[in-house]
């Protein structure tokens, strides 16, 4: 037989050997017996004895380290496991009267790692249902893109400021509401009172505007310029709008006479301004408020007040830009709490159909 395909008797001994030296002497009983039984059960030859040797040297060998690693393990575990535990208490993070195992073996540690992983999950899902919750009520206070802008910023950005931008400000108030609030109970007046804001959001929302806030039963809305359409798309937008809500209003008059009370004295007035405004987060750290500011949003203001029953009144401005388009009453100039001189308004009565 080749020399060089002969078995490496002597290196596997002297491997074997050193094996042996490492499993230490409590695993010598157990090797006797397993080559007792190996030789009663079969007939091996020196080479496979030697082999099995190895074999078993080492599988003795690996569970001695398997062993040590446990309790390396389980001690280490165990520590980082109580710092973890004991942070996370002191951030409120998990419960002040959570427990670990008392053993302080690896088996109970891998016990404490699955238990605080699934009070992570459980604590990221209450989290998650929270922001949902927080997310959709935050957002029938606060109007869709400003709360956008929020939702994008982190929790360090917010800041007072603003930016100026040109828009159509819209201010509508009802008359008589004031009066009305003597004498009927409130539950009906808050009914009337959220009938109208609804139906004015949705309307306001469905024509491009976004609602600024509510000012008692006074709504005021902002229609901002895009820019392709800056010569006249956000004032014919909220001229649409007025012109439907004083429709509607007539309508929901119509439902509140018969079934709350059909001497019911209702009118709405409706103003509109257009020119540059400054639009931002107003306030304080502690308390801030998005709105708009500038002279435009007083005049608006001016023009609703003005308005009498049914009236949509616009600015002149806004008369040059859409004249094409609405069909108006002249009246007569006006003066302007707050500004010097008069002013020429007109009272839309109707949306031109444009065709081609």
């Amino acid at each position: 037989m080749d020399k060089n395909a002969r078995p490496p008797i002597k290196r596997t001994l002297i491997i074997s050997i050193g094996i042996g030296l490492l499993i230490a002497f409590g695993y010598i009983p157990l090797q006797f017996i397993t080559e007792k039984f190996l030789r009663q059960l079969i007939s091996i030859s020196p080479w496979e004895e030697i082999t099995s040797t190895a074999i078993l040297g080492i599988i003795y060998f690996g569970l001695l380290i398997y062993l040590f690693v446990m309790l390396v393990l389980g001690f280490f575990a165990r520590r980082i496991l109580n710092y973890l535990v004991e942070e996370l208490r002191c951030r409120e993070l998990l419960p002040v009267k959570y427990k670990m195992h008392g053993k302080k073996d690896f088996g109970n540690s891998y016990k404490d790692i699955i238990t605080l992983f699934n009070s992570f999950v459980n604590s990221f899902l209450e989290v998650k249902k929270d922001k949902d919750k927080y997310s959709k009520t935050i957002g029938t206070f606060l109007d869709p893109n400003v709360k956008k802008e929020i939702d994008q910023r982190g929790i360090h950005e917010m800041y007072i400021g603003g930016k100026k931008i040109i828009a159509t400000v819209f201010f509508s108030d009802l008359r008589g509401f004031t009066a009305m609030t003597e004498y009927y109970d409130p539950d009906k007046v808050i009914r009337i009172l959220n009938d109208y804001l609804s139906m004015s959001t949705k309307i306001i929302d469905k024509n491009g505007g976004r609602v600024n806030k509510y000012i008692g039963d006074a709504v005021m809305a902002v229609f901002e310029a895009p820019s392709k359409y800056r010569d006249f798309m956000d004032s014919d937008k909220a001229i649409l709008a007025a012109l439907d809500i004083q429709s509607q209003f007539q309508i929901l008059m119509r439902k509140w006479k018969e079934e709350i009370d059909p001497n019911l004295a209702l009118g709405l007035g409706i103003g509109l301004a257009r020119g540059e405004i400054v639009a931002g987060n107003i306030g304080s750290q502690e308390r801030m408020e998005h709105t708009v500011i500038g002279d435009t949003v007083n005049f608006a203001s001016r023009l609703c007040g003005k308005a009498a029953d049914g009236q949509v009144l616009i600015s002149e401005d806004i008369y040059k830009i859409v004249q094409n388009f609405v069909e108006v009453d002249n009246l007569a100039p006006v003066e302007v709490k707050g500004k010097t001189g008069s002013y020429n308004v007109y009272s839309v009565t109707n949306r031109k159909m444009i065709i081609g």
